[in-house]
């Protein structure tokens, strides 16, 4: 059964284009980016090649958009394809580098994935250089920068040096998986089936790019400027015409890569390490949510030291959870009545308390990558942190007492609680 969607349409201003006033000055600039040229998916025949490539110039040209075209560079069979691409750039259009066999970084050993940019850099730079063109982007095969350090910072190195700039991608949508079935559907003859097809394209590329938009424009705290992903293929070669003229309904301005570049957190995208990849703003809020999680775990121990040091157990407890443990060489304590009669115990008086302080040393925020309905990569909401602190008792009659502690904080509310407390 397939999905369905519906859509409240935004009364945004319109663009401008032939017959309409001049576009606002609050249009969203969008650059329009296109992922595996010469032709994405199964579409072998040359002459199939070719009509799909008229078809996403004739949008493309219809509507005044100059786009980025990615390059895996797989894709380039013969001399034919060649050609394809000398129509990108015949018409205007930039050519930018996806690799030459789409490899998966999370898969892939930098050496091995650094080798195969460079085979795929080398085709392109002499493809642009008899046409006075550079080759200027680099784009991720499924937007995938690293997972771990260490190679996010290897490749990062690496683009730098052979002078090829990341384009990442803010409106991240999952436009390839529609290729097939429409492609299916019409060579079957089966018009009702490849429009249905076609409705759920628009549907789900409509709901993705309301989504990022949102989330961009929350963030910045402005109307963002975006960068959206498209593929090269034949229900787009059908179906562009339609998504840019809703675009320019939606208060939309089609830019170039340079004026949409020019914003800063694109142009220098958070380095987030994770196996999947997604968009940059997905990226940011990540990032933030990362952020604000240590933020949240440190006020946490600094609250704790504050009740501690004002003789106030009950206070000092309250940010353990109903079923929090508590493990110390002695064994483990569990629940939070259990964790607060041990306190009291062990600190039956101020004297005995003295006065508390935390370090803390790491703070690591727990979160994961969900799959949306749609089937975009997204990470997930910050449920969990571990911090490691060291902690220190003063007193003013003895030596002072220290150690470290293992916390582990799960979200209660708008705050945090602490489920587990190992005392090293």
């Amino acid at each position: 059964m397939r999905a369905r969607w519906s859509l409240l349409v935004v009364p945004f201003l319109l663009a401008a284009v032939p017959g309409r006033p001049a576009e606002p000055p609050t249009a969203r600039p969008l650059l329009v980016t296109v992922d595996d040229l010469p032709i994405a998916g199964g579409h072998r025949d040359p002459e199939e090649r070719q009509r799909i490539t008229d078809g996403l110039l004739g949008h493309l040209k219809r509507h005044g958009i100059e786009a980025v075209g990615l390059v895996t560079w797989r894709n380039v069979r013969d001399a034919r394809d060649r050609a394809l691409l000398e129509r990108w750039l015949a018409e205007g259009h930039e050519l930018g580098n996806h690799s030459y066999s789409h490899p998966s970084y999370s898969a892939t050993p930098f050496e091995a994935y650094r080798a195969d940019t460079e085979r795929a850099r080398v085709e392109l730079e002499a493809l642009l250089a008899p046409h006075g063109r550079r080759l200027r982007f680099f784009r991720f095969p499924f937007l995938r920068e690293g997972d771990t350090g260490e190679k996010v910072a290897a490749m990062r190195s690496y683009l730098e040096e052979s002078g090829q700039q990341n384009l990442p991608v803010t409106l991240d949508n999952q436009d390839w998986s529609f290729d097939r079935p429409w492609s299916e559907a019409h060579e079957a003859g089966d018009e009702a089936r490849a429009a249905a097809v076609a409705e759920d394209y628009h549907a789900a590329l409509r709901i993705s790019i309301r989504h990022h938009e949102r989330r961009g424009d929350q963030l910045l705290g402005k109307t963002t400027p975006q960068i959206l992903l498209l593929h090269a293929n034949a229900i787009g070669a059908a179906e562009w015409g339609r998504l840019f003229e809703w675009l320019e309904e939606t208060g939309h301005r089609f830019a170039r890569a340079d004026e949409v570049m020019g914003e800063p957190l694109l142009a220098h995208s958070p380095a987030v390490v994770s196996p999947r990849g997604y968009g940059t703003w997905d990226r940011l809020w990540q990032e933030q949510g990362a952020e604000q999680a240590r933020e949240g775990a440190t006020a946490v121990l600094t609250t704790q030291a504050a009740a501690w040091n004002a003789g106030d157990l009950e206070a000092f407890c309250a940010v353990y959870a109903d079923d929090a443990s508590y493990v110390s060489a002695t064994g483990i304590t569990r629940g939070r009545e259990a964790i607060r009669q041990r306190y009291r115990e062990r600190y039956p008086d101020r004297a005995a308390m003295g006065t508390l302080s935390f370090e803390v040393v790491e703070a690591r925020p727990a979160a994961g990558v969900e799959v949306t309905l749609l089937g975009d990569a997204a990470p997930s909401r910050v449920h969990g942190v571990s911090v490691v602190a060291r902690w220190r008792l003063d007193y003013s009659d003895r030596e002072p007492a220290s150690g470290l502690t293992l916390v582990v904080l799960r979200r209660r509310g708008d705050g945090w609680e602490m489920v587990q407390d190992a005392s090293l």
